[in-house]
């Protein structure tokens, strides 16, 4: 008759409640599936009898009701893996946390294991007190509509940080429990299943298991990590290569041109006019090779290499497209707050837009002027091209996907990126186009 009152009374609401708890952290009520609820409540109840008649260890059995609690809910949720591990870690340690508060406030009565269970009403409040607790942790998780899965990084990289942190934090309480537990250990003797120095032991192992895991997961998140930093980097890098390639062709292009020009020339016997077609190639070459050395000293201001790279790359093509490319660099913090990534995107995306706006122009009329520098308040970036005048009246749809001004119609994105990446940054963009030359202003509060 006890047995079964026990069971009814004390080891199904148990689990219950156990599981209330588990599936509470996904935001889950027990109450959706109310069979798969019950089935497991019999299930966990009839395996912790089963456990304790054959008379288990406390720590395998906490082990093997873990490993069950798993399986349980893997085969009647259809969970998967790592979260019917979860819950089963999440139920057996609400278990654990409970028993040991229960412990300690009767401990600070200065009553011990031996006497708790001494009376019907002693033993009738540590049950009540021992279920009022799952039922606080339950109800706060329920009203809160807690659900783990919000605070998972989606990324795989920052998750490898999350279990860090994670581990991390599980091998602390470990640590200071372990420490703790001497002192209870010592005022409950006759405790021995949970505080015996064998116990002890099994904590230590695990804190040894907790260490190495720590230790892989430390390894995996730097060489994810390495590789994050290899991938942004390197896409700068070989935009940049693709660039300078592009440029290289055009201006091979353009040098068969003038050769078989001067070709052309000699061959019908036009002396003069080859010599005066070289004079102007040369004088075009002085003046442009000026104009290289100039841009090249402004570009060993930059103290990014990556933001240096890409500016080279389209100084070359401004090179190759005959687009007069004057820059200005009066700062050198150049946005240090941001991420090279992301200034990577801003960049490339005004001057690709600049370029393209100015090959609408004839080739006399093409510039680009980019201006990088500060302010008492501010750091700011402008690139000022030709080209088409943007009318006023569209000017506020420019940052929106989908507006282009491709004939083809393709595109549309770049100045959304834009938009985008200032925003985050908490900067702002001001635009300004008539009469041919439009530029494009983004500034940063100074810190």
């Amino acid at each position: 008759m006890d047995f079964l009152l026990r069971f009814v009374l004390v080891d199904i609401p148990e689990a219950f409640l156990l599981l209330t708890i588990g599936l509470a952290m996904f935001n889950i009520s027990v109450f959706d599936k109310k069979k798969q609820a019950i089935f497991f409540s019999l299930l966990f109840s009839i395996a912790g009898e089963v456990l304790s008649f054959v008379e288990v260890p406390y720590q395998p059995k906490v082990l093997l009701m873990f490993v069950l609690t798993t399986l349980f809910v893997f085969v009647l949720y259809r969970f998967n893996l790592l979260k019917s591990v979860f819950i089963g870690m999440t139920a057996i340690c609400s278990m654990f946390v409970a028993e040991s508060i229960v412990i300690m406030i009767f401990n600070s009565q200065q009553i011990y294991w031996a006497e708790i269970l001494s009376t019907t009403l002693q033993t009738l409040t540590i049950r009540v007190l021992y279920f009022g607790i799952f039922l606080l942790l339950a109800l706060i998780l329920r009203l809160m509509k807690f659900d783990i899965q919000r605070f998972l990084p989606q990324n795989h990289y920052n998750r490898s940080l999350f279990l860090l942190v994670l581990v991390g934090s599980v091998e602390f309480l470990l640590i200071l429990f372990l420490n703790t537990s001497f002192f209870l250990r010592n005022n409950n003797s006759e405790l021995a299943a949970i505080y015996t120095p064998q116990f002890q032991f099994f904590i230590q192992l695990l804190i040894l298991a907790f260490f190495i895991i720590i230790v892989i997961l430390f390894r995996i998140y730097l060489h994810l990590t390495i590789n994050r930093v290899e991938e942004e980097t390197g896409t700068p890098y070989l935009n940049s290569i693709h660039d300078l390639v592009t440029a290289i062709r055009s201006i091979k292009h353009d040098s068969l041109n003038h050769y078989t020009a001067i070709n052309g020339f000699l061959k019908k016997g036009y002396v003069d006019l080859a010599k005066e077609y070289v004079e102007q190639l040369l004088q075009e070459t002085v003046t442009v090779e000026k104009s290289v050395d100039t841009s090249s000293q402004v570009l060993e201001s930059i103290k990014n290499p990556a933001v240096a790279s890409l500016l080279q790359s389209k100084m070359e093509v401004c090179l190759a497209e005959r687009i007069a490319l004057s820059m200005n660099i009066k700062t050198l913090s150049q946005f240090s707050q941001i991420k090279t990534y992301d200034l990577i995107k801003v960049l490339g995306n005004l001057f690709d837009n600049a370029i393209r706006a100015t090959s609408y122009e004839l080739e006399e009329n093409r510039f680009i002027r980019l201006e990088w520098g500060q302010t008492d308040g501010e750091h700011y970036l402008m690139i000022e091209n030709s080209g088409p005048t943007i009318p006023k009246d569209k000017l506020p749809a420019i940052f929106q996907a989908g507006y282009t001004t491709k004939k083809g119609g393709e595109g549309g994105l770049g100045l959304v990126i834009v938009k985008t990446v200032t925003d985050r940054y908490g900067g702002k963009i001001q635009v300004h186009s008539e009469e041919g030359v439009t530029s494009f202003r983004i500034s940063f509060l100074s810190k």
